[in-house]
């Protein structure tokens, strides 16, 4: 390494974790680069996909995007994966953005790192999103509650962060663990972690386009998202408001899912 070189360590770093999901990267990336706010790295750990993905980032990488890429050499699964990614961000500031979901707001980095660093007590900024089929049609909308105080009375009862819309603080995300053991849910247990840390809040904006995948969520992966769900909230009890009326539901979520009413 040359000595008179500087490294600059970028303020934020993107983390993507993806498998198999090479019809949707590009959007992704696209809709990182459109940003207004450029003093960012990109983090992709790419869980042993079989698809063309190596390929599309190679293309990005090319034209001079700053990439930092690993391939799984075999699937280690989603939690395994995060923490592997968050590992090798070097921002203060962790974005989120999936590889099958769209940023459409082109200031939302620059929006939610200005709010950071006038705001030290915050560890968790998310946004509103609109849902979008796997065509890329819009059927639906996700709001959430916007004030700390507001969000820790409904995060029980449903969860109020969308994951490709929140930017966190890497150095309090490592020192609580980074994401949870859990095979569904392990961003929720991040953020209900880091809500013990500091203060949450959600712009009102609308930051993304969350793309949902029906067809590929089967009767037994249901049940076993209805379950960790419940294991997530059983490890709050006392922590955050209305941990009981959340655990009835969660119960009742698991019935569901079992009776295929959900």
């Amino acid at each position: 390494m040359d000595k008179n070189l500087i490294y600059i360590m970028p303020l934020v770093s993107v983390l993507m974790t993806t498998y198999n999901r090479a019809a949707y990267l590009s959007q992704a990336i696209d809709s990182l680069v459109s940003q207004t706010f450029n003093d960012w790295e990109l983090v992709v750990v790419d869980d042993c996909s079989q698809d063309n993905t190596a390929l599309i980032i190679n293309e990005y990488q090319k034209i001079g995007l700053v990439i930092k890429y690993i391939k799984n050499e075999k699937n280690l699964g989603i939690v395994q994966s995060r923490n592997l990614a968050l590992s090798l961000c070097a921002g203060k500031y962790v974005a989120i953005l999936d590889s099958d979901d769209v940023w459409t707001d082109k200031q939302k980095l620059r929006k939610q790192v200005e709010i950071m660093e006038n705001n030290s007590e915050l560890v968790l900024c998310g946004g509103m999103a609109k849902v979008i089929d796997e065509d890329s049609r819009e059927i639906g909308k996700i709001i959430y509650q916007e004030k700390d105080k507001e969000i820790r009375k409904k995060i029980l009862l449903r969860n109020q962060f969308i994951h490709s819309a929140v930017i966190y603080r890497k150095k309090i995300a490592e020192m609580i663990g980074g994401y949870g053991g859990y095979g569904v849910g392990e961003d929720y247990d991040l953020f209900l972690k880091l809500g013990l840390k500091g203060k949450f809040l959600n712009l009102p904006d609308f930051l993304l386009n969350y793309r949902r995948h029906p067809s590929g969520i089967t009767w037994k992966n249901r049940v076993f998202s209805a379950k960790e769900h419940l294991n997530v909230i059983l490890n709050y009890k006392g922590v955050y408001p209305n941990f009981y009326q959340a655990m009835l539901k969660a119960y009742l979520r698991i019935v569901l899912a079992f009776l295929k009413l959900i």
